[in-house]
């Protein structure tokens, strides 16, 4: 694989702290009223129909927020209501790959943090390890697996919010609905085939490359994390295609009406929600 910098590892750290000011003080002063307890970050190709939009900024218009350059990453920051929640909705992350800093991919993260926001919602486009995970599968990460070195601050002995996530289990009905452990890659070229059995060797159950890195530093933060991951194809070796970009977004287009039941029982379900408290 050829990376255009360095990768011999990571540290997640808080960096430009102005601008994370000057971001959280721009969209409070479009708030208004509008006090969002839950803030959730979309991985490729996925979007969220809100019930109505309070106001609507793209990501060059916010200090400090990095403009996307894959495609499916819209780069757009939506405040509105879904199911009758308030929330904040970060359509557009970057990747490592892209040649970004630490702090760059998990500037989003501390932004929600800065508007109060402490529950947190990371959604990501995989690809099925587990053969029955198959395509419109959604997974609640359990844990992680980090196949590249990424050095972080891990403050709780876990990072994903397993109270929140077993409230969603209980209560949800849909087949389609697991939980699992993700493997986090650098990219940007998807894995081999042997890659993939090595994975599931070591207890990986999807494989993605984005969402960790933001969990770990939401929860260094004290937010309250859930991770879901939308599988849109079989991991490499696993299925008759050959694996595309294009076809992740088109998969993942295909779960949105899965996608947002689900969400519509987590946000019922998260810690701030009345039904939880």
């Amino acid at each position: 694989m050829d990376i255009p910098y360095p990768m011999n590892s990571f540290k997640i750290f808080w960096n430009n702290a102005d601008q994370t000011m000057s971001a959280s003080k721009f969209l409070l002063d479009h708030l208004g009223d509008l006090k969002p307890k839950t803030a959730i970050v979309l991985g490729s190709g996925l979007i969220i129909d809100v019930d109505a939009i309070h106001c609507q900024f793209s990501a060059s218009d916010i200090p400090g927020f990095i403009v996307p350059t894959v495609e499916g990453h819209k780069g757009q920051v939506t405040a509105g209501v879904f199911a009758d929640h308030e929330i904040l909705i970060m359509q557009g992350r970057v990747h490592y790959y892209e040649g970004v800093s630490s702090g760059d991919i998990t500037f989003q993260v501390r932004l929600a943090h800065q508007l109060n926001i402490r529950n947190i919602i990371f959604l990501s486009a995989a690809g099925g390890i587990r053969r029955s995970l198959d395509r419109g599968s959604i997974m609640l990460v359990k844990d992680h697996i980090c196949a590249h070195p990424l050095h972080a601050t891990l403050r709780h002995a876990s990072v994903y919010d397993g109270p929140w996530r077993e409230r969603i289990l209980s209560v949800c009905t849909n087949p389609l609905v697991s939980c699992g452990m993700y493997v986090w890659t650098l990219g940007p070229s998807y894995e081999t085939p042997a890659e993939i059995i090595a994975f599931e060797r070591r207890g990986g159950d999807a494989v993605g490359m984005s969402l960790v890195p933001e969990a770990l530093e939401a929860s260094a933060l004290g937010m309250s994390v859930l991770a879901v991951a939308v599988i849109t194809n079989p991991a490499a070796g696993l299925g008759d295609h050959c694996l595309s970009h294009e076809g992740v977004l088109h998969a993942a287009g295909h779960a949105q009406d899965h996608l947002a039941g689900l969400l519509t029982i987590a946000l019922d379900q998260s810690s701030s929600s009345d039904s939880s408290t």
